[in-house]
Formats: C-alpha cells, sequence, structure tokens
C-alpha cells in the first residue's frame, strides 16, 4: 500500500514539474513571439526621414518564401515568427484571412509584421514622385527638373520635340517650341509615367486657367491670340516675377507700346535670345544689346518676339488680359526692387540714374 502511494506521489511531482516546465515554455514562447513580430527598429520616422527600400514580391509567392526573403533583407526578426503570425492572427477585421499580392513594395525595419501583413494584403501601390516646375522658368529649366527623375536626354528630347494636338496649343505655330506652354505647379506622377504624360499634364493645367479665366476673349480684346498672349505674359513673368503688384501695370506699358508701334524696349527678350546663345553666361556681358539682331533685340525690333521666353503665371497671364490703364511707355526694377514708371524717355532715364545703379548693368 505505502509503494503505491509513493508511486502516485512520485506521478504527482512529475506531473506537477511537466506542467511548470510547459507553463515556462509557453510563457517563453510567447515572449518569443510577442518580441519577434514587433518592429526591428521601434523608433518612428517621419517625411524625409525614412529611409525605404524596394522589396519585391514575385507572382505565386509563399509566405514561407517572402518571410524568408523579409529576414533576409533584415526588415523582420523572425521568418518563423511571421509564418506562425500568418496562421495564427493573419485576419481582416472580418475574420478573412491575409494574401500577399505580388508587385513592388517600399519596405522598412521599423514595420512590424503586423504592418507588413497588412501591406502584402492591400497590395503594391506604383510609387510617385513629385516634380515643380516654377512660374518664369523654361524649356531648359524643366528638361533639367524632368531628368532629375532619371529620364534620359533622349527620352526627354523625343517629347519636347513631339507634335501635340491639345487645345492650348491649338494658336501655337507649329515651328514653335513648347516655352510658355509648361504651366508652373507642383505635379505627382505615378513613376510609371513617361515625358509626353508629364507635358501632357503641364498643358492641361494651362487649359484650365485659359478657360477659367476667359483668356481667349479677353486677350482677342487686347488685339492677341491667345498665342501671342502668352508670349507678352511670358515677358510680363520675366520682368516683374519678383514684384508681383506690378504686373497689370507692366503689362499696360508692353501693349500701350505695341498698339503705339515702339519697340518693346525689354532688356529680358535680349538676355533671353543671349541664354539660348551662351548658357551660363556673364550676366553682366551688355554686349549682347548690340549683337543680337531681331526678332529678338526688343530695343530695336517692332512688335513681339517670336515665341515666349518663359512659363507665365497665372498672375501674369490676368495682367496682359486686364492690365491696369495708364499713360506709361517705360518702366524699370530699381535696386531697391520697387518698380518705377515714367510716360517719357527723359522721366525714365532720370528714373535709371537715380533707382537702378546695380540692377541696371544686368542683362
Amino acid at each position: 500500500m505505502r509503494k503505491k502511494r509513493g508511486a502516485l506521489r512520485v506521478l504527482a511531482y512529475a506531473l506537477l514539474v511537466l506542467l511548470l516546465l510547459a507553463i515556462i515554455a509557453a510563457s517563453g514562447f510567447v515572449i518569443w513571439y510577442k518580441s519577434s513580430i514587433s518592429a526591428i527598429d521601434s523608433t518612428h520616422c517621419a517625411g524625409d526621414d525614412c529611409k525605404y527600400e524596394d522589396f519585391v514580391v514575385a507572382d505565386n509567392s509563399s509566405v514561407a518564401q517572402v518571410a524568408q526573403k523579409l529576414e533576409e533583407n533584415k526588415i523582420i526578426k523572425s521568418a518563423l515568427a511571421y509564418r506562425i503570425f500568418m496562421m495564427l492572427e493573419g485576419k481582416d477585421e472580418n475574420g478573412k484571412s491575409y494574401i500577399i499580392q505580388s508587385g513592388t513594395y517600399s519596405l522598412n525595419n521599423q514595420m512590424s509584421v503586423a504592418d507588413l501583413a497588412k501591406i502584402f494584403n492591400a497590395g503594391a501601390k506604383t510609387p510617385t514622385f513629385r516634380i515643380m516646375f516654377l512660374p518664369g522658368g523654361t524649356v531648359a529649366d524643366a528638361k533639367a527638373r524632368i531628368k532629375e527623375q532619371g529620364y534620359s536626354d533622349e527620352e526627354i528630347d523625343e517629347a519636347f520635340a513631339k507634335k501635340y494636338d491639345h487645345p492650348v496649343l491649338a494658336s501655337k505655330p507649329d515651328d514653335s517650341s513648347l516655352e510658355g506652354y509648361i504651366y508652373g505647379e507642383t505635379y505627382e506622377f505615378y513613376k510609371t509615367a513617361t515625358v509626353s504624360e508629364i507635358l501632357t499634364r503641364t498643358f492641361d493645367e494651362l487649359q484650365k486657367v485659359v478657360e477659367a479665366e476667359q483668356l481667349e476673349a479677353k486677350f482677342k480684346a487686347q488685339g492677341l491670340t491667345l498665342h501671342e498672349g502668352i508670349i507678352l505674359a511670358s515677358v510680363v513673368q520675366r520682368e516683374s516675377g519678383t514684384i508681383p503688384g506690378d504686373m497689370p501695370h507692366v503689362a499696360q506699358v508692353f501693349l500701350l507700346r505695341l498698339s503705339k508701334g515702339i519697340p518693346l524696349g525689354s532688356d529680358a527678350i535680349i538676355g533671353y535670345a543671349a541664354d539660348q546663345i551662351t548658357p551660363n553666361r556673364d550676366k553682366t556681358d551688355m554686349s549682347f544689346l548690340t549683337t543680337i539682331d531681331c526678332p529678338w533685340n526688343s530695343r530695336k525690333c517692332k512688335g513681339l518676339p517670336p515665341t515666349p521666353i518663359s512659363s507665365p503665371g497665372v498672375g501674369a497671364l490676368r495682367s496682359v488680359a486686364a492690365p491696369t490703364q495708364t499713360d506709361d511707355l517705360y518702366f524699370l526694377t530699381g535696386d531697391d526692387q520697387k518698380m518705377y514708371y515714367a510716360h517719357t524717355e527723359a522721366e525714365h532715364n532720370e528714373n535709371a540714374r537715380k533707382y537702378c545703379k546695380v540692377l541696371c548693368g544686368y542683362l
């Protein structure tokens, strides 16, 4: 009888030990599991501080294959923990099991296993980029900004040389470049976008402004086609872009000169032509005032230049459509960044003597 009781006691102790070991093992597993499905880097980034890497999930990839690749790329701590999570917790709010969709993902090691499972279930989003074209910018500026996004010179040149069937370009001569038509704005594109698609989007934005501001009718009232209005607005943009409030007054000066058959007298036009001849030129080289001939020498050539000299913003476009009503024929930007106007050449020369001792030496 005693032997039987002793055997039962030993068995009970053994079972107790096994239970304790099981509890310890289970507790250890829970601690390991919770730690293993957490993010490798627990800090949180924001904006430009976040660093991502492309992670490609091939078609028909299994959970095990994706988990192993995530561990090898040091995005997660444990492939096994990822697989266990997918079996035990990998379900959406409706109780439907998560799936892994193929595609290219932007990931980092600040994402937990739960974060990654949700991302793969939602599917890859096509990466995007932002590009900013500025009012007053040129085709050369636009090409440089597009090239910064990884496009080749060949792709860019081909797109800029292409003939586009777009309503905003209807009055543009076929042999004229896209200068003036790349509307200044910040745009977002998919990385799969072509250069032609980027350019077409800028034409679309310009067309919206043309329609919203009724520019064709208003330019016509000034005796200008849409293309001519954009040309003049581009000159206004370059001459007074740093002083937007003066744009309507500057536009009035140019429109009055056009109506009187007086050369526009815009050094911005000559400067643009000089830039085409000698990029990165010395801006203090005033010899271009005499070496550049018509139709680009606006000091002696009547009428508008052959093309826009920049991309005008909405302020410059509105100013040509609705200029102020004065009889001024001259203006200049003083060294103090203020505009000075005059009706006679003598008054203009006096303004230059008083207010433009530095800037008037730049072309």
